[in-house]
């Protein structure tokens, strides 16, 4: 499934919160004029495990650009959640930044918008939510891109929602999840792209990366940059 017509340069930017405040009395005054009544009612904390998606998918790259300036940049801004009669939370702005705030297990700043009558055309948990992969990814977000796709695929196979964190690990205590390259030719190191590692228990088992690690290997580098992910500790297939 292909995204289209919505440039990469004005779909990639990543929202500040003067952004979100515009937004969100924009959005005050749609469902006021949908659902009767709409009242702001502050900034909250919350789990982002909490809270219930109204959108069919997320993008991978704008969930990867998310996440990589979450753990190099300390990029963060509010979400926009509202509230039924009911009770229940819903994010109808925020997306990408919900589930990354989940990956590193932080909670997450919304604006609240009570909306008694609200009932969202799609309610989806972290996990149901799909993710698409849009054609004009930049290329300095293709190995991020390729990183979140595969988590959430794994987090998905297993039911669990990922636990991420970026670690410099030791180079020669990582093991490999592909056979042997055979014939190997060092290349320049990526340092921009971290290679991609699941953490079970004390082990280290490299998902994606391994000429990369080869390459530290022989410039006899200790220690490279991962994005490390768990999923409670199971064993995934390949571990095994």
């Amino acid at each position: 499934m292909w995204v289209s017509c919505i440039s990469s340069t004005s779909r990639l930017k990543l929202a500040t919160r003067r952004d979100v405040e515009r937004r969100l009395w924009d959005i005050i005054e749609l469902y006021k004029g949908i659902f009767g009544e709409a009242f702001f009612l502050g900034e909250r904390v919350y789990e982002p495990t909490e809270l219930t998606l109204t959108q069919e998918y997320v993008e991978s790259d704008k969930l990867a650009l998310v996440l990589k300036s979450a753990l190099l940049e300390g990029y963060t801004a509010p979400i926009i959640v509202v509230m039924n009669r009911s009770g229940n939370r819903y994010v109808v702005d925020g997306h990408h930044r919900t589930i990354v705030s989940a990956w590193l297990r932080r909670k997450i700043a919304g604006y609240v918008i009570l909306v008694p009558n609200y009932t969202p055309r799609i309610s989806r948990s972290l996990l149901e939510i799909d993710t698409i992969n849009p054609p004009d990814t930049p290329l300095q977000l293709s190995c991020w891109r390729h990183a979140v796709n595969v988590i959430r695929f794994l987090e998905k196979q297993h039911s669990t929602v990922a636990r991420t964190w970026l670690e410099k690990l030791p180079v020669k205590a990582l093991k490999p999840t592909e056979p042997p390259l055979g014939l190997f030719l060092p290349g320049p190191m990526q340092h921009d792209c971290p290679i991609l590692v699941y953490a079970m228990g004390s082990e280290y088992y490299v998902v994606d990366g391994h000429h990369r690690v080869c390459s530290a290997l022989a410039a006899r580098v200790e220690k490279m940059p991962a994005l490390v992910f768990t999923l409670e500790n199971r064993e995934i297939g390949l571990i095994k």
